[in-house]
């Protein structure tokens, strides 16, 4: 009895052994195919551990530089590279915001601000702190207190339109790249307000001052779109005309019927536009609306475009310069004292927020392609001034537009607006 156990526990030994070899065998074997595997691919010049992804980095001045021949990462859930025309753009794949450490702050203001993206020292920190508290009336307060760490600082501020930031990923990694840090965001600067908006972004770092960051800036899917088929994240028949504002001059008391032909782009109206606007208009341009009974000066109202206007030509106008400009040129193209008044009014704080300003006033052609006025009455004289404008840091060559002077006869009409270029 006790030979025949020790017998079967002589086999079960036996049997464990060479189990054991035999994994040990298959371990060595994959160890050299996945070896030979690596250096195939070390010699054909890939790197194993991530796919290589080229990118265009997108500097705080708009320009970009060169893809880096070192990856930045092989994949991410939050955003990919899309190839556009042989350009490299990224599209955001996810609302997720960077899990890391970061502060974010946001502030309003009348001004335009902006630091390039930068490692700085504990004191430098607060000092752009108290720079943005000198741009607006909201108080902001150092976050981070740590006085022997180094901050990565994102800001910028725009005068007339929103300007938010969603930190999608920061690539602070020496083993990743020694020399730089990565940044990756989604900046949206659309909207128009009556003042402006701005952020400020602090991130904790080890790295020393002045260490490079880029700043990879990232798209939603519908402007990956409209770069496909415009060459720019925004739609051109999708920006807004600002503060279209009617103006009627019969030359006796007249009921006058206002109609705006494409009412669907309307987006705000006053009074409420519903089929057409309905006035009894006296020679001084006083107006009763027929339906309410209030008395206007003008019919209001904002609505989307639905044309490409062209920039071809234009002018290039210092911001501090804008008064002067527009006095002349309002004058030329119809306006009368209290009509150019009130545009200067609007428009005259968005242009002296800019150093300069690209600004072309709109032929009529465009206007009524972009929104068809039809009014009755037919007037004698019809003049619709749309400024298409856009603030930017340098002058540049551009055609100077030559404009075809306006007078008014008759039963006349005036209407003017302004819309934002991209």
């Amino acid at each position: 009895m006790n030979e025949n156990i020790n017998g079967k526990k002589k086999h079960i030994v036996i049997v464990v052994v060479i189990l054991a070899i035999v994994i040990a065998a298959a371990g060595v074997i994959v160890w050299l195919v996945v070896g030979q595997q690596n250096r195939q691919n070390e010699n054909n010049g890939q790197d194993t551990s991530a796919s290589p992804v080229s990118r265009i980095i997108e500097k705080s001045d708009g320009s970009s530089t060169q893809p880096s021949e070192k990856p930045v990462r092989s994949q991410s859930s939050d955003y990919e590279a899309v190839d556009i025309n042989g350009e490299e753009y990224y599209c955001r794949l996810s609302n997720r915001i960077w899990s890391g450490n970061f502060h974010l702050e946001k502030f309003y203001t009348d001004r335009n601000y902006d630091v390039d993206t930068q490692v700085v020292s504990y004191e430098k920190y607060k000092e752009i702190v108290e720079q943005v508290n000198q741009l607006s009336d909201d108080e902001i307060v150092p976050y981070y207190t740590d006085k022997n760490t180094n901050y990565i600082v994102l800001s910028r501020s725009s005068s007339y339109s929103w300007c938010e930031m969603e930190l999608i990923d920061c690539i602070d990694d020496p083993d990743i790249d020694p020399d730089k840090i990565i940044i990756f965001g989604q900046r949206d600067m659309r909207g128009v307000m009556a003042s402006g908006s701005g952020y400020l972004i602090a991130v904790p770092t080890q790295r020393p001052v002045g260490t490079q960051v880029e700043y990879i800036q990232c798209y939603c899917e519908e402007e990956i779109e409209n770069l496909k088929k415009y060459n720019t994240p925004y739609d051109p028949y999708n920006m807004t005309v600002d503060k279209p504002i009617i103006y009627l001059y019969p030359e006796k008391e007249t009921k006058i019927s206002v109609e705006l032909t494409a009412a669907d782009r309307i987006t705000c109206s006053y009074p409420k536009y519903e089929g057409a606007w309905n006035v009894l208009a006296q020679p001084d341009g006083n107006l009763t609306d027929l339906k309410t009974g209030k008395s206007l000066y003008a019919l209001y109202y904002e609505s989307k475009n639905r044309f490409n206007f062209r920039t071809d030509d234009g002018f290039i106008v210092k911001g501090e310069d804008s008064a002067a400009f527009l006095e002349e040129k309002l004058a030329v193209l119809g306006l009368n004292d209290r009509e150019a008044e009130e545009f200067i009014v609007y428009w005259l704080p968005k242009l002296e927020a800019n150093r300069y300003n690209y600004i072309r006033f709109a032929e009529q052609q465009e206007i009524e392609e972009n929104m068809p006025l039809k009014i009755t009455p037919k007037p004698d004289t019809e003049i619709r001034v749309l400024m298409l404008y856009k603030g930017l840091d340098q002058p540049k060559e551009i055609k100077e537009q030559k404009l075809i002077p306006q007078t008014r006869t008759g039963f006349t009409v005036v209407e003017w607006g302004g819309t934002i270029l991209q």
